[in-house]
């Protein structure tokens, strides 16, 4: 029953920081774009690249978290290091945002601790 549990929220923590890549994408034009009136438009076009790029991370991230997941949920941890290496940057990026630019950012480290909480609990006992 543990299991399942941790197995569940594994899966729904992946698909929050996949799906989550539509609505970061989606601030760029009703929120960021509108705040950068001032600066050139060139210097827009490549902020408005990077925060794409970002959003298309967030989905590469969310997919290679669910591959994660078929493999964790049979026992095998060969892919493991993608949770904690996801879950480690959530904590310390999430962390930093939430202190320096808003509370919202809290977001992120409560994301990485259950990618990690999760990896462990499904990582198969002896």
């Amino acid at each position: 029953m543990t299991r399942k549990f941790f197995s569940a929220l594994f899966l729904i923590v992946s698909l929050v920081v996949g799906l989550g890549a539509f609505g970061h994408a989606s601030q760029w034009n009703s929120h960021m774009s509108g705040l950068l009136g001032n600066v050139t438009p060139d210097a827009v076009k490549m902020l408005e690249l990077i925060w794409l790029w970002v959003s298309g991370t967030m989905l590469v991230s969310g997919v290679l978290l669910v591959l994660c997941w078929l493999r964790l949920r049979r026992g095998d941890t060969n892919l493991t290091a993608v949770p904690w290496v996801t879950g480690g940057f959530y904590i310390l990026a999430g962390t930093t945002g939430a202190l320096w630019v808003a509370p919202f950012f809290w977001l992120f480290p409560v994301l990485g601790a259950l990618l990690w909480l999760c990896t462990w609990m499904l990582w198969p006992r002896t």
